[in-house]
């Protein structure tokens, strides 16, 4: 009986492990078909079973990753893509999605590996996709013409799609705050998840108390937006959608996207919905704008016989129909996906995910002209992001504009940002040249001393030099004058002033001191590297009291930052985007809810460091020396100035203080702190004289004021 028992059990675990394999591929062909639906979540709770069943499923793994991609949550799925990288046989798409996520993540150099790698599988898209990373790195270094500023009425939830009605802004959400009166009996409605419409005020004053509910009660459907309003005509187009709070908003397989006309009441909303004619069946129409009479309609639509995913159509309302839509066509659609057309004074905008931009959707501006459409141009840095930017529209008659992202930072998943051209300001300044005296001049304030004190004026015989004179005779032709009878020759390489940095030189004494702004503390910043900030604040009327923001030194480092005609106080800077999610967390849990991250390149020439982290100044404190703030006097050591930081070595004097980086316009200066008085500071100087640094000098450090010792 007993070997029965033991032979039954054997079978039973025999059988368990045949059968396991079978249920974790059945847990897999769910998961796939979950993802289909766009249910991310449930397809990542039956891979993750399958999974347990099976640990080696790659595809079980994809479908995690791409889940957590199509769910915007970047971090859990670069965790789960890199658990992939164990494997050898990774499905086709895995580099070039691998690659897509790191673009977003402003990963670039890393995105372009694996493009890259599948420009093997697939050589011109690889290829162009890893020359789209040179050209975001770029478009992030550079500087940006706008000034992007959060939508007060914006909430924790997806907010987009917003469109101009009147002096108002009409706009979709996944908010919650606002109740509407129900029958407790309608729970389909009170329950719903879909997104509603709402109208509020313009600009940085439509805060959350500026809006109410757009549509009535029996209106609205909770799945309605982008809706577009004709400026000139009772008449609007409204896109029917299936998205969720958090999520993509395309998809190139997409069906349930569906467009509609309405007539307009006074009060913005709608009615008479009228679905459009050439809705095609089993594919997606939507993201219908209107141009100012109503009577063109631009969209995007998935359909047959376009050049890749979604790309975009005109239609025509003529003799009281919609004509067929045709395909605008190359240079404005391409393989990829064009979306969220803004028709506007001869010009359209729109987002693509494939023309060459900074991350996910950019978005491109394309004019008529004789007749067609222009190249689309690339917005720029402070309109697009790594992120995606989408259903961007314009104000008429001025050079703002709103538009929808889920850059880092925001109050929500998707955010509406409200974006101004900086203007360009030509100060004139008038003169009376009578009241005007020559500045004094410091010989001792950065000049260097000419190596021949004799020679004091140069003398051209003739102001005119013969072009057949050899050097020679042209040298002979400059003479020394202070008492009219030396004949000697002048060494003009004497005359001329030293170059301070040929990009591997340096000479501390020949950049002035004036205006410098410290940007670094025990480190050396590179330009051009990207990091996060998490922006606490923008100040356009002054240089900005930052008192306010000094409890948050626990986290990171204060910064000023100048941005066209504005200072912005920022945190930081961090390298890991989860990192600078966590402090964000923190942050706005101590009541600063404005607060957002940012994604850019480091310039110096626009920092500057006012008070350093407390981990900072702690980690230094154990090194013996004195971190105390930029107040009072400290007695410093300027070391050398470089046009790139690159070739300042760090390791002949990282022994001897704290090593601060300065910056004074495109120049940057080192200077070492952290001792308690000028004979220590003397002694140290002598330090850095001996490894190299011959133009060493001891300053002093007034209030974040660099000065010469007298």
């Amino acid at each position: 009986m007993f070997r029965k028992l033991q032979l039954l059990t054997l079978l039973i675990l025999i059988q368990g492990g045949l059968l396991s394999p079978v249920i974790g591929q059945k847990s897999l062909v769910k998961a796939q078909r979950q993802f289909e639906l766009k249910a991310f979540d449930l397809a990542i709770e039956n891979a993750k079973k399958a999974l347990e069943k099976e640990p080696d499923c790659v595809d079980c793994y994809f479908v995690v990753a791409e889940s957590f991609r199509m769910m915007n949550e970047n971090v859990d799925a670069a965790i789960w893509y890199r658990k992939m990288e164990q494997f050898k046989n990774l499905p086709n798409d895995f580099a070039f999605n691998y690659g897509l996520l790191l673009k977003r993540m402003g990963q670039y150099d890393k995105a372009a590996k694996y493009f890259n790698a599948y420009a093997e599988i697939n050589p011109p898209i690889g290829t162009y996709f890893a020359e789209s990373c040179s050209f975001a790195k770029e478009k992030l270094a550079s500087s940006s013409d706008f000034e992007l500023n959060l939508y007060s009425a914006s909430s924790k939830f997806t907010d987009y799609a917003p469109t101009l009605f009147k002096d108002k802004l009409v706009f979709a959400s996944f908010r919650d705050d606002f109740k509407r009166s129900l029958d407790k009996k309608n729970k389909s409605l009170i329950q719903n998840k879909g997104s509603q419409l709402f109208i509020g005020g313009l600009g940085l004053t439509g805060d959350v108390n500026s809006v109410n509910f757009l549509l009535h009660e029996d209106e609205e459907t909770f799945d309605s937006g982008p809706v577009h309003y004709a400026s000139d005509a009772p008449i609007c187009a409204i896109t029917r959608n299936n998205f969720k709070n958090g999520e993509k908003h395309v998809f190139s397989k997409d069906l349930e996207l569906t467009l509609f006309t309405a007539n307009v009441e006074p009060d913005g909303s709608f009615n008479n919905k009228k679905p459009y004619p050439f809705n095609e069946a089993g594919y997606a129409s939507g993201f219908g704008a209107l141009n100012e009479t109503g009577n063109i309609m631009y969209f995007a639509s998935n359909r047959p016989g376009g050049l890749g995913g979604f790309d975009l159509y005109v239609t025509y309302y003529k003799n009281g129909e919609w004509t067929y839509p045709e395909n605008l066509g190359s240079p404005i659609n391409t393989e990829g996906n064009e979306i969220t057309p803004f028709y506007i004074d001869g010009s359209i905008y729109y987002s693509s995910d494939f023309l060459m931009g900074l991350g996910g959707f950019d978005v491109f501006k394309s004019v008529v002209k004789n007749g067609a459409w222009t190249f689309p141009e690339n917005m720029g840095n402070g309109v697009n992001s790594p992120e995606d930017d989408y259903y961007l529209i314009k104000q008429p008659q001025k050079e703002s504009y709103y538009l929808t992202s889920n850059r880092l930072g925001g109050r929500g998943a998707h955010d509406i940002y409200l974006v101004h051209k900086a203007p360009i300001k030509d100060e004139v300044v008038t003169v009376d040249f009578e009241d005007v005296a020559p500045a004094p001049v410091s010989l001792e304030e950065d000049i260097v001393q000419n190596e021949n004190p004799k020679v004091q004026s140069v003398k051209l015989e003739e102001d005119i030099i013969d072009a057949d004179m050899d050097e020679e005779a042209i040298a002979k032709t400059y003479v020394d004058v202070p008492n009219e009878k030396s004949s000697e020759l002048i060494d003009f390489n004497k005359l001329l002033p030293p170059k301070a940095v040929d990009l591997n030189k340096s000479n501390a004494r020949t950049v002035s001191l004036v205006g410098a702004k410290r940007v670094a503390f025990g480190e050396v910043i590179k330009n051009h590297s990207n990091v996060y900030f998490i922006q606490l604040a923008a100040l356009f009327k002054s240089a900005g009291n930052i008192e306010d923001f000094i409890p948050l030194k626990r986290y990171g480092s204060l910064y000023k930052v100048k941005h066209t005609n504005a200072t912005k106080v920022k945190l930081g800077y961090f390298m890991d985007e989860s990192q600078a999610k966590e402090v964000l967390r923190k942050v706005k849990s101590l009541g600063y809810s404005d607060a957002f991250i940012t994604y850019e390149t480091l310039n110096t020439s626009r920092m500057e460091l006012v008070t350093v982290s407390e981990k900072t100044k702690h980690s230094y404190s154990n090194a013996g020396f004195t971190t105390e703030e930029t107040t009072g006097v400290n007695y410093k050591i300027r070391l050398a100035s470089y046009e790139d930081p690159i070739w300042f070595d760090v390791d002949k004097v990282n022994d001897l203080g704290i090593i601060e980086q300065w910056s004074k316009g495109e120049w940057t200066i080192f200077v070492l702190s952290g001792y308690g008085s000028q004979e220590e500071a003397e002694k140290v100087k002598n330090s850095a004289y001996k490894r190299g640094f011959t133009d060493a000098e001891v300053v002093l450090d007034r209030n974040g004021i660099l000065e010469k010792l007298r």
